[in-house]
């Protein structure tokens, strides 16, 4: 065994080894010092950033959305401006993690953080689609409960939620669409659900509520013209307007005796308003 081979061999692998830390090295130092830079300067900016947003009142837009509500439900104790600044932070690290693989010839790894990177319009689109849904759909839910309120309509809540899950179920398919998730069988199922809700309602406005439709109009009308305390005498009843909701009016004779009065049958009837009640008076002497 020749030993002069053997220890030829060992020097050589020897010399390529440290042949290539010593060109490898300069781009490591080189590296670590712009990482370091990079993720100091990141911090400093996505910290400006946060507070600007907090300035702008994005935390209180947030807070009205409930959307901090939602954050702390997952367990993040922080705010709408803090997790914008820490998600900007996390864009800048990867961005930084490119460069580094980039400069140290790791391709493979920087073609994935590439493509992760590419992603993240997306995800922030779809956040951003997320936060105006869940804004439509509080305010529509809100504005449809006061104007339903306002023309005497009992049911306005149930009417703001079901507007309310609409908008949230169309929202939450936009998202879909913008992760470009698979969103075929979803938008099959949205399209079966109106379809079918639109049927059930014709069938039922065509079929069976035409006459509460009417009492709900005519209930319109009723409390124009009747408030509760008013003395009115209907078809020989005569008693004290207990309340005009939105199919019917009560009223209560001195008796204690009820008549429930369908709102239309009212208005399309005579009846007589024999004595004001105090609420209306208070009304008329202002």
């Amino acid at each position: 065994m020749d030993l002069n081979i053997w220890a030829q061999s060992f020097s050589n692998a020897f010399n390529r080894f440290w042949t290539e830390v010593a060109g490898f090295l300069p781009n490591l130092i080189a590296t670590v010092i712009v990482v370091l830079f990079g993720l100091f300067v990141s911090k400093v900016l996505t910290k400006w950033v946060a507070k600007l947003l907090e300035k702008l009142g994005f935390d209180s837009l947030c807070e009205k959305l409930g959307i901090h509500r939602l954050i702390n439900s997952m367990g993040f104790k922080t705010r709408g401006s803090e997790l914008i600044g820490k998600l900007l932070h996390l864009f800048f690290i990867l961005i930084i993690l490119v460069a580094a693989a980039e400069t140290l010839g790791l391709e493979r790894f920087s073609a994935i953080l590439d493509e992760f990177i590419l992603y993240l319009p997306k995800l922030f689109g779809a956040l951003l689609i997320a936060l105006i849904g869940l804004f439509i759909a509080k305010t529509g839910k809100s504005q449809l409960e006061t104007s339903l309120e306002n023309v005497g309509v009992e049911y306005g809540a149930a009417a703001g939620r079901v507007l309310q899950l609409l908008v949230l179920f169309i929202t939450f398919s936009l998202v879909i669409g913008q992760l470009e998730l698979e969103t075929e069988l979803l938008n099959t199922i949205f399209t079966v659900l109106i379809a079918s809700l639109g049927i059930a309602l014709a069938l039922a406005l065509g079929l069976g509520t035409q006459t509460v439709a009417n009492s709900i109009v005519s209930g319109i009308y009723a409390r124009e013209q009747l408030l509760p305390g008013d003395e009115v005498e209907f078809e020989g009843f005569v008693g004290n307007v207990v309340s005009v909701s939105t199919v019917n009016t009560l009223l209560e004779s001195k008796e204690g005796k009820r008549l429930s009065i369908p709102n239309q049958d009212l208005l399309s009837s005579k009846f007589v308003v024999t004595k004001l009640g105090a609420t209306k008076r208070t009304d008329n002497k202002t």
